[in-house]
């Protein structure tokens, strides 16, 4: 499982610099680099699981919200990787909190489960 974390750091550090060109990266980098340091910190064993349960309601919640703008499902991918719509956005920023909603649990069970 520790490993597992290690796999998370870079690819929540991939995440954050796909977003460099997003129209709003001065959110989306940060949240990304939050959960490659909370990776990190799992890998370690030096989890704050108070840290981890405010992270995930933080990011599952995020996740809903984005997913309930959506007005209609348009799917993830495209052409390209290019933005087409908005709703593609939106669905891709809620899987994108998602995931980091899943690997927070995923810390949050390796510090409390031992």
């Amino acid at each position: 499982m520790k490993y597992l974390a290690l796999l998370f750091v870079p690819i929540f550090l991939l995440f954050a610099g796909w977003q460099y060109n997003d129209p709003d990266p001065v959110l989306w980098i940060p949240i990304y680099l939050i959960a490659a340091y909370a990776a990190f910190q799992a890998f370690r064993g030096q989890s704050n699981p108070e840290m981890l349960v405010v992270l995930f309601i933080m990011s599952f919640a995020g996740g809903l919200n984005s997913w309930q703008q959506m007005t209609a499902w348009e799917g993830f991918v495209t052409d390209g990787l290019s933005m087409k719509t908005v709703n593609q956005e939106l669905a891709r920023e809620a899987w994108g909190l998602w995931i980091c909603s899943g690997a927070y649990l995923l810390f949050w069970f390796m510090k409390t489960k031992k």
